[in-house]
């Protein structure tokens, strides 16, 4: 009785290091641990803030999620020997999906990201409505962006930063108001004051040319009058009599007639 309770103990103990086995296994292959990897690591940089953005926030690429955010740091916490303007530049770590990082069975991640970088890809926080979160965008922008030169080697392949819609607005209204700043309005203001006296100057002068010429110009005027009716005459009178074109009006006398 006893060999027949150890025996079935044995079992039991025997399935449930197997099913720990199975579960254990299950475990590792979802977490990416064994076999191939599921995730792509790429990372970028911001030097603005990136409010609303947090662990786990989406990443997308032209509109469609590819990947989700991994980590956030700064670049001073996670590089040695980095310049301190780029000290507090703001490091964030993206897990893409390796299935969306390729365009067929034989490509890879890494080419093809290499391929779109050569294409201009950039990365922008871009916040979503009204919920107060943010995501990454990485997409192509239309107006050129230099980037920067960098003062770390990254880990990962670095999508480089673009500056999203608002701050380009924002970026643009300050430097309108700096341009603002710096105008002289007094002498603006004095420079159209005189120009606008030199318009009336203008306008005064050419009246009082008019005036003074008054006679001379109704002459000039009835002259071309008296110009217009005899060429209208002329008209009539060849519109009448076209012969006239090839003849006198009236013949010279012939000489025994004189």
């Amino acid at each position: 009785m006893a060999n027949d309770n150890e025996a079935n103990f044995a079992k039991i103990g025997a399935f449930i290091l197997a099913g720990l086995v199975v579960i254990a296994g299950t475990l590792v292959w979802i977490g990416g641990a064994g076999g191939e990897k599921r995730e792509y690591l790429v990372e970028t940089y911001f030097s603005n803030a990136v409010s609303g953005l947090d662990v786990g926030s989406a990443v997308n690429f032209r509109g469609v999620r590819v990947g989700a955010v991994k980590s956030i740091s700064f670049i001073g916490a996670e590089y040695d020997n980095v310049s301190p303007s780029h000290a507090r530049n703001i490091y964030v770590l993206m897990a893409l999906d390796q299935k969306l990082c390729r365009m067929s069975s034989n490509d890879t991640p890494e080419r093809f990201m290499k391929r779109l970088l050569e294409q201009g890809l950039h990365a922008t926080v871009t916040a979503s409505g009204i919920t107060g979160l943010s995501r990454i965008e990485m997409n192509f922008p239309k107006t050129e962006i230099t980037d920067e030169k960098i003062s770390w080697r990254p880990r990962h392949i670095l999508i480089p930063p673009a500056p999203s819609i608002l701050e380009s607005a924002a970026e643009s209204a300050a430097k309108i108001m700096r341009q603002l700043n710096s105008m002289d309005f007094v002498s603006v203001w004095s420079n159209v004051v005189r120009l606008t006296g030199n318009a009336a100057d203008m306008c005064e002068n050419a009246n009082g040319l008019l005036q003074s010429q008054h006679g001379h110009i109704g002459q000039i005027l009835d002259n071309f009058d008296d110009a217009v009716s005899s060429l209208r005459s002329f008209a009539t009178t060849i519109s009448d009599n076209p012969s006239l074109l090839l003849r006198p009006r009236e013949g010279d006398p012939l000489p025994e007639t004189k």
